[in-house]
């Protein structure tokens, strides 16, 4: 299937996480839109309505929508488990397949790329974008042809996020920014300075609370050609 280019106007559905540092000239473009988005964290600087779902759980949201808009080929999938999952209720399920009627594209995070399950989640996109007549676009919107396979595997379980998790996200410093609910959780203040291990990784690096900043997961600009979201392990230093 061929990725397309975003035009401006055209009515997005979204699964972006924070796009407006991603891409702020497509973040920009989508003004003239109307749009909806689905992530785990809701951008303030993106014009969309917002509907979250649990970290990771597209493919199982985008199950969800094949589901309750495609006849038998998904008949085996149980929309309650689907639903349960991802944290996306049935009724927002049936609000984005309405939504979709007027659509234009769907969008979806380069990050995705690096989903342990992307084979079903492109092969969900290019169902959902057939049936409605949509283009799919990614936040990159690099245009190049994305192979599908022929069916849709059994769907890979979810990692589980509960804790202390960070954000790759390119930023304009090396501080952790972060919710006072992330830091609550993680036991620091602002200002302190911390050591922070992320997978292989350590980095030494201050706590900035930013009280626009929502829930659980906190934004570090740093090194990384894996998935974006990633369980941190936060120490003081005394």
């Amino acid at each position: 299937m061929k990725l397309a280019k975003y035009q401006e106007g055209l009515n997005a559905l979204c699964f972006v996480d924070l796009l407006s540092l991603k891409n702020p000239s497509l973040c920009a473009k989508l003004n003239k839109s109307k749009n909806y988005n689905i992530s785990c964290l809701e951008d303030k600087n993106l014009k969309a309505s917002f509907y979250k779902c649990e970290i990771a759980s597209v493919p199982f949201v985008l199950a969800l929508l094949c589901k309750m808009s495609l006849d038998t080929e998904f008949n085996e999938l149980d929309e309650g488990y689907l639903s349960a999952e991802s944290c996306f209720g049935e009724e927002e399920a049936l609000e984005i397949l309405e939504f979709l009627k007027e659509a234009k594209c769907i969008i979806f995070d380069e990050n995705l790329y690096q989903h342990k399950d992307f084979e079903n989640i492109k092969y969900f996109l290019e169902k959902l974008c057939h049936k409605f007549n949509l283009l799919l676009i990614c936040s990159n919107e690099n245009e190049e042809n994305l192979l599908i396979q022929n069916s849709f595997s059994e769907l890979l379980e979810l990692d589980n996020f509960d804790g202390t998790i960070i954000m790759q996200a390119p930023l304009r410093d090396k501080n952790l920014h972060c919710s006072s609910s992330f830091a609550l959780i993680a036991k620091v203040k602002d200002e302190d300075k911390i050591n922070l291990k992320i997978n292989t990784q350590e980095f030494t690096t201050i706590v900035k609370i930013n009280h626009d900043l929502k829930g659980t997961v906190a934004l570090f600009d740093y090194e990384s050609a894996g998935f974006a979201f990633s369980k941190a392990q936060v120490k003081v230093i005394k």
